[in-house]
């Protein structure tokens, strides 16, 4: 994808090829789809972030709670983790839905570029 087209969701094609031990003359490709691993490990930073915060206020409130004080504000955060959870989930599928177009254009790519070499699958 070239750089001017790629946006924060763009998938990435990750080809790996093997050689067939047995025959010398063949090898497999193997190919990936993903999202850029930077998305991906903001996205597992904010989803375990969010738990954290989550069971550390939650637990506090519990505390709070079992000792009579006051605890509105840690519940508040707790509940609040859970909206923030939702919100993740639903822009990940966003996202998902956004670089869907880039997905086909890169496999449409690598199925063309290897039909042009002449390389297919042996049956």
């Amino acid at each position: 994808m070239p750089k001017a087209k790629q946006h924060f969701w763009s998938p990435q094609l990750h080809l790996e090829i093997n050689e067939d031990y047995d025959n010398e003359k063949l090898s497999t490709i193997y190919g990936l789809f993903g999202p850029n691993p930077t998305v991906w490990t903001m996205f597992m930073f904010f989803h375990f972030a969010a738990a954290a915060f989550f069971f550390g206020f939650g637990i506090w409130a519990y505390v709070n709670w079992s000792l009579g004080n006051n605890f509105a504000i840690q519940l508040f955060v707790t509940l609040l983790m859970i909206v923030v959870w939702f919100a993740l989930y639903f822009s990940g599928r966003l996202g998902k839905k956004a670089g869907m177009e880039q997905m086909h254009q890169l496999h449409h790519f690598m199925r063309d570029t290897l039909r042009s070499k002449d390389i297919h699958a042996v049956e």
